[in-house]
């Protein structure tokens, strides 16, 4: 079976390395890195021209933004749908005015700092794992400004798309338990509305848990995918 996970903002698809070579041999994983375009549905169509023909689609954060254009451009070549610390929402009018402020102020110079400071993404716990602070740093070395800024105007742009998740394509919602990016709560309260959707919080996490909790998101993953057609 093969599964296609689509990455965050500031980290390419090396942030699910952990979590692939977790997985049973028999799940071929393929991680791509997201092109600078500014909406998701150019983003879908670059994923799809790529990917097999047919596949799970775990999207994590802003790819989970990515899966669900995805999924309303090629319902059929989905075989079931993983969203991770994500939403099928869209943005708020709040929520892209601060979008908007921050790329007012942006300087590419300063974006590997900026993208890698803040500890608030991780659990408590892993906030001060050397491991983890640099390999977040790396991934958004290799992510960059230019990629940033056009995947924060495609976060802006984009549509609600909360009714696909309508039960006829199998969706499994996996968000961590410390989760401040998109709140827990949230992310709980979208998933209840889903229909055939399973919802599971994984411990020791905050928004970044394909990096924190990989072996727990790859047995989340696995156990799911045995179920789904």
């Amino acid at each position: 079976m093969d599964i296609v996970f689509l990455h965050g903002l500031n980290n390419t698809g090396d942030v699910f390395r952990d979590v692939t070579a977790a997985l049973p041999a028999d799940i071929h994983s393929h991680c791509p890195t997201l092109p600078p375009l500014d909406n998701v549905e150019a983003l879908a169509d670059a994923v799809l021209a790529a990917a097999p023909e047919r596949f799970v689609l775990a999207g994590y954060s802003f790819g989970g933004y990515v899966a669900m254009a995805v999924l309303e451009k090629a319902r059929d070549r989905v075989a079931g749908l993983c969203l991770m610390g994500s939403s099928a929402g869209a943005d708020s009018d709040e929520q892209k005015a601060k979008r908007q402020q921050t790329l007012s102020t942006f300087d590419p110079a300063n974006y590997v700092d900026t993208a890698s400071s803040s500890s608030a993404p991780f659990h408590p716990d892993n906030r001060e794992r050397p491991d983890l602070v640099a390999r977040r740093r790396e991934l958004a070395s290799a992510y960059g400004a230019q990629r940033y800024v056009a995947h924060v105007r495609a976060t802006m742009d984009r549509k609600d798309r909360s009714h696909l998740l309508d039960g006829s394509t199998p969706t499994l919602w996996l968000a961590g338990t410390h989760d401040a990016v998109v709140p827990v709560r949230r992310q709980a309260e979208e998933a209840a509305k889903a229909r055939n959707c399973q919802y599971l919080e994984i411990p020791g996490a905050g928004h970044l848990l394909p990096l924190e909790q990989p072996r727990a998101v790859a047995e989340a993953l696995s156990q799911w995918m045995v179920r789904t057609p």
